[in-house]
């Protein structure tokens, strides 16, 4: 059953069963307490009396008859007592008739309590006192029909159980109404998401139930990822377009010129091919470098960072590439994974295509929310003059000017995504050292 409201429905009834079901234990037990210690308090008093009237001489008694209640006169009156002396019964009650009561044997001042079966079948509740009076052992058991008691025990059972499964039933209904207007509040994540789908909106609207709400928030924290992810593609698609014009009209100029002059060109059209074909190899590495996985996974440099670094030398096999990195240990998780990969692909491919051989990479915490990813190689370096140029979008030192050749439109993009930066200085190893700045999140 994957209905939420339903787990919800069956999980309340049965809670409201269960609390029903305590509530009738607890309530018959605590009933049954009550009228029994009532009814027991009640008949240590009458045995007292009885123990007050009566006259006590070595082996005999004798009960002053105008002391006694007269429904101990009645026969089966349901009210009854024998008196023992020494453990011999010398006195009944006249409603017992020719009945008698079984008298435990009971050392002086003990008491014991207990349901028995007196005449006519009568449930009786029976206590039995033991005292000594004028040094003579005096056992009284006095008993009382239950009868009644029982039937108005019966009769509240009934009625509690019928009001209990009124209640039960109308709490019931109540739950049902509150969870059905509960969740209509989620009717509106739902006419959200159509509204998305038809392009209205940009994102779903927070105002929804405490509990969906990090849901609603992830997803618009999705959207606001792939809306920027898909800002940075149609960027690359532009530049890659525009890249590949110049060379494209070049190449078409010359195949309308006289072909007498096509010899002449050939080494120009060729050099247009080959710029061609830098660009595609270009957009190549970062769908290479991008790797397989969801588009949406966190970043796990621990297990991302030797794939990436594999593929580097991979691409770089004409080289011999020595590329170590650390990892703090206090660094979780972070950032999207596929701009994660892009934004250290990109770097790494840079530092391993004008490095002397040697790349280190650093990922430590810088702060409490903020990680740092530093990569810096041995190459030639950089001047100082030249690093604002290649923060430039879409500007890139391997088609200008001799240097390291890195672009840094789409690295720029990403840093920005995270509210980051960028700092570039010369490493000690003799080439550049990025630093980038990135949120944890």
């Amino acid at each position: 059953m994957n209905s939420l409201e339903h787990r919800l429905h069956i999980g309340l009834s049965l809670s409201l069963l269960l609390l029903f079901s305590l509530l009738w234990f607890l309530g018959q037990r605590s009933m049954n307490e009550l009228i029994y210690d009532f009814v027991q308090s009640r008949m240590e008093h009458d045995v007292e009396s009885l123990l007050s009237s009566l006259d006590v001489n070595n082996n005999s008694a004798r009960l002053k008859s105008d002391h006694l209640p007269l429904v101990y006169q009645q026969p089966y009156s349901g009210h009854y007592f024998v008196v023992s002396v020494n453990h011999k019964p010398v006195i009944h009650s006249r409603s017992l008739w020719d009945q008698m009561l079984k008298i435990p044997r009971l050392k002086t001042g003990a008491q014991k309590v207990e349901i028995t079966q007196g005449p006519r079948d009568q449930q009786l509740l029976q206590i039995s006192m033991a005292f000594n009076k004028n040094n003579t052992l005096v056992t009284i058991a006095l008993a009382e029909d239950l009868t009644v008691i029982n039937q108005r025990k019966q009769e509240f059972k009934t009625w509690f159980f019928i009001m209990s499964l009124g209640g039960l039933v109308i709490l019931l209904l109540i739950q049902s109404v509150i969870i059905r207007l509960s969740f209509k509040r989620l009717e509106s994540v739902c006419s959200d998401v159509q509204c998305l789908e038809d392009g209205e909106i940009v994102k779903l609207s927070e105002n929804v139930p405490t509990e969906v709400l990090p849901l609603v928030q992830e997803v618009n924290h999705l959207l606001s990822l792939l809306e920027k992810r898909l800002e940075r593609s149609r960027n690359a698609l532009g530049n890659l377009s525009h890249a590949l014009k110049s060379p494209l009209n070049l190449l078409y100029q010359y195949l309308n010129n006289d072909p007498q002059n096509l010899q002449t060109q050939l080494p120009e059209a060729q050099k247009q091919v080959e710029r061609i074909n830098q660009l595609i190899n270009r957009e190549l590495k970062r769908a290479r470098l991008a790797g397989k996985g969801g588009s949406t996974h966190r970043f796990n440099p621990t297990e991302e960072l030797p794939e990436l670094i594999n593929v580097i030398k991979q691409m770089y096999s004409h080289k011999t590439l020595e590329i170590t990195y650390h990892i703090a240990d206090n660094i979780n998780n972070f950032g999207d994974r596929e701009d994660m990969l892009e934004l250290i692909g990109n770097l790494l491919d840079n530092a391993g295509k004008w490095s002397a051989g040697i790349i280190h990479i650093d990922i430590s915490s810088s702060g409490s929310d903020r990680v740092l990813i530093r990569i810096e190689d041995n190459g030639p370096g950089i001047a100082g003059a030249q690093i604002k140029q290649i923060s430039q979008r879409g500007a890139r030192l391997d088609e200008s000017v001799d240097g390291h050749g890195l672009g840094l439109s789409i690295v720029n993009d990403i840093v920005k995504l995270y509210a980051g930066s960028i700092l570039m200085t010369e490493s000690p190893m003799g080439g550049l050292r990025i630093d980038i700045y990135l949120d944890q999140t």
